[in-house]
């Protein structure tokens, strides 16, 4: 009996370690992006179906295995078990910290990023950074993880696969947007910018920084630059606080961009010597044919380069509106020809330079996620 046990422990616990993005059948997979529809009677969503791509080259919907996203031996739940349990029975050498600016029954200070995700990682082994759109996501550290106000709007995901060692520079970036963190578990022999996080001591930065996860893909992080609240919202200047622009610039591109279409002073697209365009409805088949449906109905933050030659994509956690040229955030790129397609061909319309299209009719007075 004891050398089965200790067969279990040796399988469970690997010298790669065993936290690590996860798909639908619970393999290991080195990262994944989930695009999260809306609930809309006028096209059937329910709110928990998805499209999903991953590091595999595996692109499916929900409706591939009829898993949705709030199952809890899905896509999700499978990433997310290792902190399913009291932080009383968690390993040592294990530690997490998740981030919000809407976390579960608790309302977080502007000063800190408009910013949302999970890392978790295990000492001297592996780790996973899912950055996503979702409040009030993860509610529960359980099967419960999924809040009920989930299902609304349409959201994204990324989860990257990283070795421990990249966790001291993801650790830096959670600084620079200033992530909220309303739960977390990290020991103290962890790199000492996770701790920091947890403290909520340190006052926001910018920058970018390259990251390599654990296969070898090479990801590149931005914190974006945050405008004074002194500069007047027709300033030629605040543009400075556009994440979206620091990217096209960085990549030299210009970029297409799916931002909440609620946001109050929601920018209009942008062209200069880098166009950032905003996309007012994407088009997508999750399994039953294309559905259509506008920004208004979507809380996801990603781009993807103008260009077709040129394959970046980006997942983020800030819209384009002025009111969040002030706040800190940020994003996570890559370059991938098959899921910036992908993202690309999901693009339904953008709206021309300089036109500010009118507030949607079906935005609720309050909303300013």
């Amino acid at each position: 009996m004891w050398r089965i046990l200790l067969m279990v422990s040796l399988l469970c616990w690997s010298a790669d370690g065993q936290v690590k993005c996860r798909d639908n059948n619970n393999g290991e997979v080195d990262w994944y992006i989930i695009y999260k529809a809306p609930k809309l009677n006028n096209i059937g969503t329910t709110g928990l179906e998805y499209l999903y791509t991953d590091s595999n080259g595996k692109t499916e919907t929900s409706k591939s295995h009829n898993k949705l996203i709030d199952n809890p031996n899905g896509v999700l739940a499978n990433t997310l078990r290792p902190i399913f349990k009291p932080t009383t029975s968690m390993q040592k050498d294990f530690g997490f910290i998740t981030y919000s600016d809407q976390p579960p029954g608790k309302t977080v200070p502007q000063k800190f990023g408009h910013s949302k995700g999970v890392v978790m990682m295990e000492k001297v082994k592996t780790g996973v950074w899912l950055l996503h759109s979702t409040p009030q996501f993860p509610f529960k550290r359980d099967n419960n993880f999924w809040p009920s106000n989930g299902a609304a709007k349409a959201q994204t995901f990324i989860c990257v696969t990283f070795k421990y060692n990249e966790f001291k520079k993801i650790g830096g970036h959670l600084l620079d947007i200033a992530a909220f963190p309303f739960d977390h578990q990290i020991p103290a022999d962890f790199h000492k910018e996770l701790i920091d996080v947890t403290e909520k001591k340190n006052p926001p930065g910018e920058g970018m920084q390259d990251l390599r996860s654990a296969a070898g893909g090479v990801f590149r992080s931005f914190a974006k630059h945050n405008i004074e609240n002194s500069i007047k919202d027709t300033d030629p200047k605040r543009f400075e606080g556009d994440l979206y622009l620091a990217i096209a610039e960085e990549y030299q591109t210009g970029v297409k961009v799916q931002t909440w279409g609620c946001q109050r002073k929601r920018e209009y697209s942008y062209c200069g010597q880098r166009n950032v365009f905003n996309i007012p409805s994407v088009k997508v088949d999750l399994g039953n044919g294309e559905v259509k449906w506008k920004a208004s109905n979507d809380h996801s933050k990603w781009c993807v380069a103008e260009n077709n030659n040129n394959h970046l994509i980006c997942i983020a956690d800030v819209n384009r509106a002025i009111t969040q040229y002030r706040r800190p955030g940020g994003g996570l790129c890559f370059k991938l020809k098959e899921a910036s397609n992908l993202f690309k061909g999901l693009i339904d319309d953008t709206d021309p330079c300089s036109r500010k299209r009118p507030r949607d009719p079906d935005c609720d007075p309050d909303d300013d996620l």
